[in-house]
């Protein structure tokens, strides 16, 4: 999803604008970054509650119950019930919001990448400007 999406980050002094994605402030990432990591963190969770959901055993061997418990958890082969459906969910909602983590962090180490580059630069041509 995210393969054609941009995200730049940029200060007021340099803003930019980003015709396939999105440009935000470095506060603004920061911002999302750290609440992106806190539903991966929720998500980790749930997924853990859903994989012990599917590791449940069958109460009692009545036919009734059987297909209840093959119809929520699965049958442990071929057939999948709706926890491990629910799981796989999960699953790629995890893989979203790592990649959605992932582009963020790494726009946001572009502009601080970029950042130190240019404190070097100043202060290079401020170390000439005073020897000259």
């Amino acid at each position: 999803m995210w393969e054609d999406t941009a995200f730049i980050v940029a200060s007021e002094q340099a803003k930019t604008t980003a015709p396939d994605g999105f440009v935000l402030e470095p506060d603004e990432a920061k911002q999302l970054l750290s609440k992106l990591k806190g539903i991966k963190e929720t998500l980790t969770e749930m997924h853990r509650k859903a994989v012990n959901l599917c590791g449940m055993k069958t109460p009692s061997q009545d036919p009734s119950t059987l297909a209840a418990h093959v119809a929520m958890v699965g049958d442990g082969a071929a057939k999948m019930g709706a926890y491990s459906y629910g799981g796989g969910h999960i699953d790629l909602q995890i893989a979203y919001v790592d990649e959605f983590i992932q582009r963020i962090a790494e726009a946001l180490g572009m502009t601080k990448s970029s950042d130190q580059q240019q404190a070097g630069r100043l202060n290079s041509f401020n170390n000439r400007g005073t020897t000259e």
